[in-house]
């Protein structure tokens, strides 16, 4: 009786093994049910290394593939290596999944296609593509939702064409680097030329789903509409909000 037991214990396991081994890809959705602004469709493969079309909001991003390493759910972690990629851009990173938070890490390339889709409504375009590089997010729950996230952006500089009192004008801007951090749980972004140290745009992102952008002295020389105050070129002149969450 004791050696039934034994054997059916034996049979059990290699049953639920060989059943979660090849479980579809679209098990996928047994992750991302509880996100419902994340659809991935299409999907191909197996739940461990599969692919699959992702949208966000409803906004297609493009051919998402992923790779799930089932040896870490042993420690209570269920990490995923992916890749998403479209013709304006590419990212590949990591994300790892435990008890009460998450984290991500990627680094990207982004087309100017996809950079002028975003600013168009503000009527701003743009040459030059952005990098970005160790980007690295967490979110924990204990009481509170905390969020912090670091890495650096680099553009690649170029012609910028904005409008402003219905006027249209143009500059030559060089590289930007962006640093990525959390201050008291409130991420943000100081921007500075590749040329010089002067923080030109500081922008972040308030517990109230608000980011605010605030606009340095030097940056509105750089662009041609200098400020005429007597303040130091590092000082914010001027600051605008917007709804973003």
């Amino acid at each position: 009786m004791l050696r039934f037991r034994y054997l059916l214990l034996i049979g059990l396991v290699f049953f639920l093994s060989f059943l979660v081994i090849f479980l579809p890809a679209s098990s996928i959705r047994l992750v991302t049910n509880g996100i419902p602004q994340l659809d991935i469709s299409a999907t191909k493969g197996s739940i461990w290394l599969g692919s699959g079309q992702l949208r966000v909001s409803n906004q297609y991003l493009g051919a998402l593939r992923w790779s799930i390493q089932p040896i870490r759910l042993v420690l209570g972690k269920l990490d995923v290596v992916w890749m998403l990629e479209d013709q304006d851009h590419a990212f590949e990173g990591k994300a790892t999944m435990r008890l009460g938070a998450t984290s991500f890490s990627f680094d990207g390339l982004i087309k100017p296609q996809t950079i002028n889709r975003v600013l168009a409504p503000y009527e701003l375009l743009l040459t030059g593509g952005l990098e970005l590089k160790s980007v690295k997010a967490t979110v924990e729950r204990n009481e509170g939702q905390v969020v912090g996230i670091q890495g650096n952006i680099r553009w690649d500089g170029g012609t910028v064409r904005y409008r402003m009192a219905n006027q249209r004008h143009q500059r030559e801007l060089p590289a930007l680097l962006g640093k990525l951090q959390t201050t008291e749980g409130i991420p943000s972004i100081t921007i500075r030329s590749e040329m010089e140290d002067t923080p030109l745009l500081q922008a972040r992102l308030d517990n109230d789903g608000w980011v605010h952008i605030g606009i340095t002295k030097r940056f509105t020389q750089l662009v041609g509409q200098p400020w005429r105050g007597n303040e130091s070129d590092a000082a914010i002149v001027m600051e605008v909000s917007e709804k973003l969450l």
